[in-house]
């Protein structure tokens, strides 16, 4: 059969949407491009697959039965740059074995819609090489794949942008009755059943599309969480994230934001992102405390970037959670902190690091030697300067309530000063 006679099959089976289950697809796909057909959704999971000889590798075959391609497949085809040219091309991608992942000859194209990647169409070439017209005839078959994606996924099925606005209307809080909440998810095809939490991740600039394809693709398959939705809002991606057992803590929150800042930062080359999200909560009336509450962690991370570096939940943000609270309360009573201002002064006039060393001190856990080390310093000057901080600041440093009170301000006067 010649190329425009395939292509013309193809375009014809596309009009009159042919097709009633994902096998009949691949089939139909490997019956034009004569090879082996799989085809994967974004997160790796096999939709379908071709009928096939003997010939075929150990990936296909563990694709397969495992219904999903080995990490091991997905690793290598990351670090050969494959998955970099599928994500940022159209055009199929010729793919020579990588034997030691057990891969064959491969020839794959992206399926996508603007700039979600929803999928990939995997041909398994062996010893045939494909020609430049039947390159044409799978990018074309992308596109039906595409809408049979597209036909069996509700959520794609239904307005974008009423999806997005109902999302923005359950982190703002404007629905507040939980069982109309309810009904427009299952319009959306939103399962918001089980312990839920708003994550966010912020650039350093507008979302590009090469950003946007990353972090979608991102976004489903890291496995420490289940989305529930997403949407990009300028310089940031929000997520309604699920846990997926009733026993999953915050810790497995945080290491999916460190887990996903790190990924794309490492593929992209992009620095200076940050992340954070609300607490867990079990009914989507709480989704809009979640969503403040992330927020206040990114502020908080970008008034503090040393400090809370390695922190992403607001459970974890500690006393961080009400500086601005408490900077409000002090800034009203015109307060001052008499230890703090007489180290200041003692600092100015004699050229010293005592308010610092004592920041130090306190943060860690009043422990000599960590903050010594922290500083460059032997313990016996630490102890010199702490002996020093109490006769002149007047602090009792064996008195919790007065280090906490210090430590407190401390932070509250970084956070004036910035």
């Amino acid at each position: 059969m010649s190329y425009s006679a395939k292509r013309n099959k193809l375009l014809a089976a596309n009009k009159k949407d042919a097709f009633h289950t994902a096998d009949e697809l691949a089939d139909y796909i490997a019956e034009i491009l004569e090879c082996p057909i799989t085809i994967e959704d974004s997160n790796h999971h096999l939709i379908s697959y071709s009928k096939h000889t003997d010939k075929i590798d150990e990936a296909r075959i563990s694709t397969i039965i495992q219904r999903k391609v080995p990490d091991k497949v997905i690793n290598g085809l990351w670090k050969s740059g494959v998955m970099t040219k599928l994500f940022e091309g159209d055009d199929p991608v010729v793919i020579p074995a990588i034997p030691t992942v057990g891969l064959g000859n491969r020839v794959a194209v992206s399926v996508r819609k603007n700039n979600e990647i929803l999928g990939f169409i995997w041909a398994h070439t062996n010893e045939k090489t494909l020609l430049d017209d039947e390159l044409l005839l799978l990018k074309e078959a992308a596109k039906q794949v595409k809408n049979y994606i597209v036909q069996n996924n509700l959520r794609k099925q239904n307005s974008a942008a009423g999806y997005k606005d109902f999302f923005w209307q359950l982190m703002l809080g404007n629905i507040n009755d939980e069982q109309k909440i309810l009904q427009l998810a299952k319009r959306y095809d939103m399962d918001l059943k089980g312990r839920m939490a708003v994550a966010i991740i912020q650039f350093n600039s507008a979302v590009s599309k090469t950003v946007e394809k990353h972090a979608n693709y991102l976004a489903e398959t890291l496995y420490h969480v289940q989305v529930v939705c997403r949407l990009f809002d300028d310089q940031q991606l929000l997520l309604l994230v699920r846990m997926k057992k009733d026993t999953d803590t915050t810790k497995k929150l945080n290491n999916y934001i460190q887990s996903f800042i790190e990924e794309i930062g490492n593929r992209l080359e992009i620095d200076d992102i940050i992340g954070g999200s609300g607490l867990i909560y079990q009914s989507p009336l709480d989704i809009r405390h979640s969503y403040k509450q992330a927020e206040k962690v990114l502020l908080m991370k970008q008034k503090f970037p040393a400090e809370l570096r390695n922190v992403y939940t607001y459970q974890n943000l500690g006393i961080h959670q009400f500086l601005d609270d408490l900077y409000r309360l002090r800034k009203n009573e015109n307060y001052k902190n008499e230890i703090i201002e007489k180290l200041k002064a003692y600092d100015m006039k004699h050229r010293t690091e005592l308010l610092s060393s004592l920041k130090v001190y306190l943060e860690a856990d009043s422990n000599v030697y960590q903050a010594a080390k922290e500083i460059h310093v032997h313990p016996n000057t630490m102890n010199y300067r702490l002996k020093r901080i109490s006769e002149i600041g007047g602090i009792d440093l064996k008195d919790p309530n007065q280090k906490i009170t210090v430590y407190l301000d401390l932070l509250l006067d970084n956070l004036i000063s910035k």
